[in-house]
């Protein structure tokens, strides 16, 4: 068996709360190594080509790199892998965080998740086994209350990964969420609502071995020394929001549903004015010494900052008021939405209302409109509880846009149903 591996994975039918231990041939780890490469060749395995993703028989795969376990920085990452109930195609999104090792001390080099659960439940692996419990005291829950309430339910030293109230009501582009991050772009939170999981809970103590211990430590430590270089410093200093200015003036930074590449109040959004303004804090991820993670204080809360939910809830939708923006970007974390693709759905939607295109449709959206954070805000809401034009918007800009029709597809900047993110293409080519 290769070093890295544990050479099985561990497929689950969340139907009957029964799970087994797989092998995985040798051939198949070399050849598909590991996370998303693996993710794949698990789902094929499965017959998910030919089902529909939020079927009970459709799986879903959290599958770990032969990295994860390991000192190299950067190395706790995990790829939450399905067919994607916004695209209809594979969809693979990676994330970091002690989930991944937790998951990987499991004993397997993945998860397979099939089946529907008789009711809303949390999925648990320890080293007693597989069972699932109900969760539904958790039916309505925010990821970080629910995580909270399960680590005081079964213990600290489990690691959750759970859905919010979105993954619930099957939004197509819901996340998963883990410790505040998530894995987000595709739908992957729907996935495991259809599949009534609010939660996956893990807790293990097997380890892999490596080929060659003591080189693995030497060039970790080389790797974290050149981590901290000045190639990263500006990631440590002010987070990956410090491209916004940058793409601003390169003209690549989108606007207003992409109709322009430069933002004239970008100024406000950018992470030297919220640094000025606001609190922060910074943190790593799982194993990862180069700390790009930003922070930023909001009213009793928190909320992390990133270039990517500041250009969708931002400049995207033509939103200056950074505290709408930042407000937003937690609501999202809350409900368990991907920022990108919820901002670029709501962008679509205030281009169609701007040009009349949503009037036969819905009595009163003149409210949706560029450059304003209550009404950024409230479609969020109506997202996630798929309420009113929220149940539209919950299907992501292409099935929104063939609702619509108007030839309003020639307005929804996305990809086989998947909304792009944040990099003006005509200017960043």
């Amino acid at each position: 068996m290769p070093f890295g591996y544990h050479g099985r994975y561990l497929r689950i039918d969340v139907s009957t709360g029964t799970g087994e231990y797989v092998p995985l041939d040798e051939t198949i780890l070399r050849q598909y190594i590991g996370g998303s490469g693996l993710g794949v060749w698990l789902l094929l395995a499965e017959g998910a080509a030919q089902l529909d993703p939020l079927a009970p028989e459709a799986p879903i795969v959290f599958a770990f790199s032969p990295l994860v376990g390991s000192p190299l920085t950067t190395s706790a990452k995990f790829a939450v892998v399905s067919k994607s109930p916004l695209t209809g195609r594979i969809n693979d999104s990676l994330a970091s965080s002690g989930f991944a090792v937790a998951g990987k001390s499991c004993g397997c080099d993945a998860i397979v998740i099939v089946g529907r659960a008789p009711e809303l439940s949390v999925l648990i692996i320890d080293e007693t086994g597989v069972r699932v419990e109900s969760a539904t005291e958790h039916r309505g829950s925010t990821c970080r209350d629910t995580e909270t309430a399960l680590r005081s339910r079964l213990g600290a030293n489990y690691r959750i990964a759970s859905i919010g109230p979105a993954g619930e009501h099957l939004v197509r582009y819901a996340t998963v969420s883990h410790d505040g991050r998530h894995a987000g772009r595709g739908g992957s939170g729907a996935v495991l609502g259809a599949k009534n999981v609010k939660a996956i809970a893990l807790r293990g103590k097997q380890r892999t071995e490596w080929a060659h211990p003591l080189e693995l430590t030497t060039i970790s430590k080389s790797l974290s020394k050149r981590s901290l270089g000045p190639a990263t410093a500006k990631y440590r200093e002010l987070g990956t929001a410090t491209n916004l200015l940058t793409f601003n003036r390169f003209g690549a930074l989108p606007t207003r549903n992409f109709q322009s590449g430069t933002f004239d109040e970008a100024a406000r959004l950018s992470p030297e004015e919220l640094s000025t303004t606001r609190s922060k804090t910074r943190e790593s991820c799982v194993t990862c010494t180069i700390g790009c993670e930003h922070i930023y204080s909001l009213g009793k809360g928190s909320v992390r900052v990133e270039y990517e939910s500041l250009f969708a809830l931002g400049s995207l939708c033509g939103v200056s008021d950074a505290d709408a923006v930042l407000r937003a970007s937690q609501r999202c974390d809350e409900l368990g939405l991907d920022t990108i693709s919820a901002g670029g759905t709501i962008a679509f939607a205030m281009e169609c209302v701007e040009r009349g295109w949503l009037d036969d449709l819905f009595k009163d959206v003149a409210w949706l409109t560029f450059g304003s954070g209550d009404a950024l805000l409230r479609a969020i809401e109506l997202i996630g509880s798929r309420e009113g034009i929220g149940n539209l918007l919950a299907e992501g800009s292409r099935r929104a846009a063939h609702a619509i029709g108007h030839k309003s597809i020639q307005l929804a900047p996305q990809v086989k149903g998947l909304e792009i993110p944040g990099y003006e293409p005509r200017a960043l080519q």
